[in-house]
């Protein structure tokens, strides 16, 4: 039998983020500060969403080894401070920190949010671990990728790349954790491939909007 986790990975293949036109553009060096700082503003509210993700899905399960992975991810993201490392991104790129918080949602944010929360509080445990998995697992490569360009191409050290360096390391152990999670599950293996699938498409599709509105790549 194929291994759970090369079914979520097999489940992403189409939606590998590294591939969407906006993440190439960004190692290429091409896209503008000011192209970064929409999409800063745009992803901050994934990056303020998330923990209530883990949150509402960690509520609907049992007391057990997934309910633990899942709090154990959530008090990472509360200890470290994410949102508020994203912050510090954001202002690298010189948008203030009250201006980023206020961001209207492009409609394409919207419904990525969207997304996850109907899933983490209504899909199967499976589907919504599986969405999760789809998001996290993807995020290490990401990083990198991310920092990278940052240095190389945008002048941005220091605070501004916190970040994304945090995520390469905790987001390997988070993913494995997660499909750990959906194993002791012991459930759909088909529920949490279409979970992963949906989670890598819903932040493709925010990527999209990002180029669509900033008339991109």
């Amino acid at each position: 039998m194929t291994p759970l986790r090369t079914r979520l990975d097999d489940a992403t293949a189409d939606r590998r983020l590294l591939d969407h036109p906006f993440y190439k553009a960004w190692a290429a060096g091409t896209l503008t500060t000011e192209d970064l700082a929409h999409y800063a503003g745009q992803y901050w509210r994934q990056v303020e969403a998330f923990p209530s993700y883990l949150e509402t899905i960690a509520s609907r399960l049992p007391e057990g080894p997934t309910r633990a992975a899942v709090l154990a991810n959530l008090g990472d993201e509360r200890d470290d401070d994410h949102p508020g490392l994203w912050l510090d991104f954001a202002a690298a790129l010189g948008s203030k920190r009250d201006a980023v918080e206020a961001t209207p949602a492009d409609p394409e944010t919207q419904a990525c949010v969207d997304a996850f929360t109907t899933a983490c509080s209504e899909a199967s445990p499976e589907f919504a671990l599986g969405m999760l998995y789809g998001y996290e697992s993807q995020t290490p490569a990401v990083a990198e990728t991310k920092v990278v360009g940052l240095k190389e191409h945008y002048g941005i050290d220091g605070k501004g790349l916190t970040y994304f360096e945090l995520h390469g390391e905790l987001d390997v152990q988070h993913s494995a954790e997660m499909a750990e999670a959906i194993e002791a599950l012991g459930g759909n293996s088909h529920d949490a491939a279409a979970g992963a699938r949906a989670g890598a498409a819903a932040i493709w599709d925010l990527l999209d909007g990002v180029v669509r509105a900033r008339g991109i790549c």
